[in-house]
């Protein structure tokens, strides 16, 4: 009967308290939307003050001046403004200060500067052909060369033993064919009296040709000792300079053992690495000036005459050989270099710089003030108009363009300027800048 009680009295609390919340958001939901139907006072007030700031200005009958900030503003002052500036022509607009570039033909020629080292035209690695120790060296390192000098030389005791050995059993063999010869008349001089039987006869010739392949097969042992005996040295195969030494004398070397190297410097090779971007500018056949260290002031001529197939994995640069004429032995194998490979040269070309050309479309511009409109005031100071004329390219680097056709001497080209430029707006020159190429 306890429990029973309870929970009415339970019932009844949460009946109440469910009703007071549902008339509580009845209220809520009914006062907000009172508050979206009602005007907003502020906007009522804000007509109202300036009807009645109106009113009171008609009333006094004097004109006066409000500082209004720009927030203040009235979009019906500002569409005002904005109407009183186009109405201005360009030529009522105060000049415009910019910085300008004249044009003067020049002597144009774009190089592309490269690195590398130089390098012999050949470099013979020198190796005998055969094993044994080493009797002479007969050069210094960076010693100059000429072809036949003997470079180096075995000892050739053992070789000149095979060459003995090799003759006595030429001269044997020799001997022996000769006895057999003769051997073999005294048959044939028999066989034809009837004394012999032909076999026997056979026998003699075949004794005879045996002994003739001894005789040849001794002369090959001869000459290939004779060979052999001509590998103990090492003679200079061309005109050059003798790099570091890697083997002494007393030394026991074999054919896969390096002596020196020998350098052909007549003539050199200066490899340069080029990178990705500009392999396409570069053609067997153009022309290059090589510098280096030791004659900082002195440019090398070379040519350009092989481009490798590949390029280099780590480096990613592609090298090419530049042919340079070496007679004074000037460039030595191992320098390093610095090259300029002439890509494009042309005589009297209208340079500009390549900031000033702008690309509209398929159109190219340039912003600039002919040299008929330049007046000079009471300053000095050069004033024009500005014509934005459309010109064509004969060439262009990352730095100046050559200008074919649109332009001619001592036009001004816009370089910089304090304002927006526009076709026929006036501009003063406090800038004169000339091309240094």
């Amino acid at each position: 009967m306890n429990s029973k009680k309870i929970y009415i009295l339970i019932g009844i609390v949460v009946g109440f308290w469910a009703i007071m919340i549902g008339w509580g958001m009845f209220k809520t939901n009914l006062k907000l939307t009172s508050d979206i139907k009602a005007p907003q006072p502020q906007v009522k007030k804000s007509t109202q003050e300036t009807k009645t700031q109106k009113e009171t200005t008609n009333e006094a009958g004097v004109k006066t001046e409000k500082k209004v900030s720009p927030q203040q503003t009235t979009p019906l002052e500002t569409k005002k403004e904005e109407n009183q500036l186009k109405n201005l022509s360009t030529a009522d607009l105060p000049p415009i200060m910019v910085r300008v570039f004249k044009i003067k033909p020049v002597d144009f020629q774009d190089n592309l500067p490269v690195m590398g080292t130089v390098k012999g035209k050949t470099e013979v690695q020198l190796r005998f052909e055969i094993s044994g120790t080493i009797n002479k060296i007969n050069f210094r390192e960076g010693e100059k060369v000429r072809k036949g000098d003997v470079i180096a030389c075995l000892d050739p005791k053992d070789v000149q033993l095979k060459y003995s050995y090799a003759k006595n059993k030429f001269n044997s063999a020799g001997a022996t064919a000769n006895s057999a010869k003769k051997r073999l008349e005294v048959f044939q001089k028999l066989f034809d009296v009837g004394a012999v039987l032909k076999t026997k006869l056979e026998e003699m010739e075949l004794e005879y040709e045996s002994a003739k392949y001894q005789v040849e097969t001794a002369r090959s042992e001869m000459d290939l000792s004779e060979n052999e005996l001509t590998k103990t040295c090492i003679t200079a195969s061309k005109d050059g300079l003798m790099g570091p030494r890697d083997a002494e004398e007393g030394e026991f070397v074999t054919p896969q053992d390096k002596i020196g190297i020998l350098y052909e410097t007549k003539e050199v090779y200066v490899e340069v690495g080029v990178v990705e971007r500009d392999i396409d500018k570069i053609r067997i056949g153009q022309q290059a000036k090589v510098y280096v260290d030791a004659y900082q002031k002195t440019p090398f001529e070379g040519t350009v005459e092989y481009i490798y197939p590949v390029v280099e994995g780590k480096s990613r640069t592609l090298t090419v050989k530049i042919k340079v004429n070496n007679p004074e032995n000037a460039l030595l194998p191992g320098m390093f270099s610095r090259a300029d490979i002439k890509l494009y040269e042309t005589k009297n070309a209208i340079i500009v710089p390549a900031t000033s050309v702008s690309r509209v479309g398929n159109q190219i511009q340039v912003p600039l003030v002919p040299a008929e409109t330049i007046q000079t005031d009471a300053d000095g100071v050069q004033i024009g108009v500005v014509q934005v004329r459309r010109v064509t390219l004969a060439y262009e680097t990352s730095d100046y363009v050559q200008i074919a056709t649109g332009v001619k001497p001592n036009d001004l080209i816009i370089t910089e300027a304090q304002g927006e430029i526009k076709d026929g707006a006036k501009v003063k020159v406090v800038g004169i800048d000339e091309t240094s190429l």
